[in-house]
């Protein structure tokens, strides 16, 4: 099942606003090539925009950050935690949470239907540790 990413309105802003500036600046000063290029590199971070999720797929779940793949295999995940951790991740919301796999694996993920995607992942591996804040059975 595919879980598309949430999305916060200030990312919004941000990932719309700077590929529309920077294609209509070169445009407006009559610089043609430097609107083309910046039309490419907006297209790039748009496809960051739209293809942004995550699917359970058997045993793993697929990390798709537009044309970055990352694989995490569900029986090899110890702890889910909740986290607003402004880092870089694939994720389009700062309502994230953290999945800890091994020692130094960690993903930070914002799937727009969160509780049914951790329902999804407590199903396959009923190990996996849930924060409290989490957990609405405690």
């Amino acid at each position: 099942m595919y879980f598309p990413s949430k999305k916060d309105k200030w990312i919004t802003v941000i990932v719309w606003v700077i590929p529309l500036l920077g294609v209509i600046a070169p445009l407006v000063k009559g610089e043609f090539t430097a609107a083309f290029i910046m039309l490419l590199l907006g297209l790039f971070l748009l496809w960051f925009w739209f293809k942004t999720g995550y699917k359970i797929d058997g045993d793993k779940i697929r990390i798709f950050y537009g044309p970055i793949r990352q694989t995490v295999h569900i029986k090899e995940i110890e702890v889910i935690v909740k986290s607003k951790a402004p880092l870089t991740a694939p994720a389009l919301s700062m309502d994230r949470i953290q999945i800890r796999c091994g020692r130094y694996d960690v993903f930070s993920i914002s799937p727009e239907d969160q509780q049914k995607f951790l329902d999804m992942l407590t199903d396959i591996n009923p190990e996996i540790s849930l924060d409290t804040r989490l957990d609405p059975n405690k």
